[in-house]
């Protein structure tokens, strides 16, 4: 099936051959905030797994410098310090046998433009260029269509070039380059902070105000209230036959979309059901880049410093990634809401938008097992 979404004014219209459409899910509405606290969940950072770097993991001398890399390119801190540790383990004098040199192992010909002229072996200027270099490639991979998390994707460029990603349309099977994004996962899964109390500084690592974990609910029932307004209609193998007129929303998507149920749900979250509405689109990450599609979501929570685990609460958005089994088979994700947590190790999911005429562009609710997502997807609680 394809799956239409509108950002900065262009349409991007990607392909699903999958039997179900990217479901669209979101966040339920969250408990009031304690007295004399903020009430906007939105102008609190968290301090939680994804948001910054664990104390005493990473040499001291490179955090601040990792840190603007990760502002500058939309990667967690954590993902460019594992990624740091696997090219050189921090060393910044490294050379490799096929000549790449410095902290972040650049060619010549690439540190040439990166390097704004300065030495491979200065530490900080190889991490800055890592962080352009990496947003750059980010930026590539969202493009891109291909499948697999778009982190996953840049990393795979750093290591193969962008040509080999765009090759074989993914993560390269070479025998390397898979091995070398699972070991930086793994050595990011080392280098987080886990919480506000184990962070290395002050500041975007720790947090800001007093956030906790939110307490969402769910209304239980199907109250998205542009269902019954003209969307992109589908033919009888799942593709798109077309959007008619009127079919754009409001939240710079297309209606009975799951990327636009998911924002419905958001701006229920902060208190908002009617226009002007707080959460569009391309405005949700503080670098600028859009909610997109299913397989953007976690990232979009890292970018935000947002809560990401694997523990189902009601409200909470359920993440599937794109080659998770619950996902679709074209890689592009899947998003629900937790409406129930059940004893059982099991939960209910409620979202929009998933299968073939004539239950697309619908509201569904399914059981699933707590180990089924990738993640679970938290909204801060302002003090």
């Amino acid at each position: 099936m394809k799956m239409l979404s509108r950002a900065g004014g262009a349409f991007f219209i990607t392909i699903l051959f999958a039997a179900s459409l990217l479901v669209a899910v979101v966040l339920g509405a969250v408990s009031g905030a304690r007295a004399g606290a903020s009430t906007d969940p939105s102008s609190c950072v968290a301090p939680l797994p994804g948001a910054g770097l664990a104390a005493g993991k990473v040499p001291a001398e490179y955090v601040e410098a990792i840190r603007e890399a990760a502002k500058a390119s939309g990667i967690p801190a954590p993902i460019l310090a594992g990624q740091l540790r696997q090219e050189s383990n921090f060393n910044p004098k490294a050379v490799s046998h096929a000549g790449a040199r410095g902290i972040a192992q650049f060619m010549p010909g690439t540190w040439a433009s990166y390097g704004q002229g300065k030495d491979p072996s200065d530490p900080q200027a190889g991490i800055s260029a890592q962080g352009k270099f990496m947003g750059e490639l980010l930026q590539q991979a969202k493009a891109s269509g291909f499948a697999g998390d778009p982190v996953d994707l840049a990393l795979a460029g750093y290591n193969a070039g962008w040509g080999g990603v765009t090759a074989v349309g993914g993560i390269p099977d070479n025998g390397e380059t898979a091995q070398y994004v699972t070991r930086i996962r793994q050595f990011a899964n080392e280098f987080a902070a886990k919480d506000g109390t184990d962070a290395v500084t002050a500041g975007d690592d720790k947090g800001s105000g007093d956030c906790d974990l939110a307490t969402g609910t769910s209304s239980g029932n199907d109250d998205y209230p542009f269902k019954d307004l003209p969307h992109c209609v589908l033919n009888a193998n799942g593709g798109y036959a077309g959007c008619p007129a009127g079919s754009q929303s409001e939240f710079n998507a297309f209606h009975g979309e799951c990327v636009d149920f998911v924002m419905w749900r958001l701006n229920q979250q902060f208190g908002v059901t009617k226009a002007p509405w707080k959460i569009m689109n391309g405005n949700f990450r503080p670098d600028g880049g859009v909610l997109g599609d299913a397989r953007d979501y976690r990232a979009a929570w890292e970018n935000k410093g947002w809560p990401v685990d694997k523990t189902p609460t009601v409200g909470a958005v359920v993440w599937y990634g794109p080659s998770n089994a619950n996902a679709s088979s074209a890689g592009y994700g899947h998003v629900a809401i937790v409406k129930e947590v059940l004893k059982d190790g099991s939960f209910i999911e409620e979202g929009y938008n998933f299968g073939f005429p004539p239950d697309d562009h619908k509201y569904y609710t399914t059981k699933r097992a707590n180990s089924a997502p990738d993640n679970f997807l938290h909204l801060p609680k302002a003090g």
